[in-house]
């Protein structure tokens, strides 16, 4: 059964569409910086990526990698919600909790709800668990990367791709 020339025509601008469909995440530097630990400043300092899933007007930290205290991070753990906020506040009180390879379980939180007004300083929290235990304070910075594609997207892109050069091919070899 041959497909009608409207239908042919409509086939790649749809898988194309389709293509847009799949969920939104990117990628953040973040930075901890704060005065002197020996100062009431963060124990670790440190900087890294972050990637989050954009859900309901606020990002869901899905990953994150970089350094704190000279120390790989090895992944999210229990103990924050993991949200970031659209505006000044970045984290909310319960913030982002993570692990790093020296057995130190580090949670940086905002001292203040999303949405609140607040003036630039050290309005972040950092705690620390294990062996270089100990609280501060300071900042934390986000900057947004270009938007990372979900390998569904990748996926049906590349699907979308290899129906179009298969619909151009058998044109070409039909004549």
């Amino acid at each position: 059964m041959k497909l009608t020339h409207a239908v042919r025509l409509f086939t790649l601008p749809a898988a194309l569409a389709l293509t847009t469909l799949a969920a939104h995440a990117d990628t953040f530097d973040w930075t901890l910086t704060g005065p002197a630990a020996s100062l009431g400043g963060f124990p670790e300092t440190g900087s890294g990526t972050l990637i989050a899933d954009l859900s309901g007007g606020q990002w869901v930290v899905s990953g994150i990698s970089g350094t704190v205290g000279g120390s790989m991070i090895t992944g999210l753990i229990a103990g924050g919600d993991d949200l970031l906020f659209p505006d000044s506040t970045l984290l909310d009180t319960n913030g982002i909790s993570f692990g790093t390879a020296d057995g130190n379980d580090i949670n940086i939180f905002s001292f203040f709800a999303p949405g609140s007004v607040i003036t630039p300083g050290n309005n972040f929290g950092e705690i620390v668990s294990g062996a270089d235990g100990g609280f501060g304070v300071g900042t934390f910075s986000l900057a947004e990367n270009a938007p990372v594609p979900e390998p569904s997207t990748l996926a049906m892109l590349g699907t979308g791709l290899l129906g179009a050069a298969g619909a151009l091919r058998r044109k070409l070899f039909r004549a």
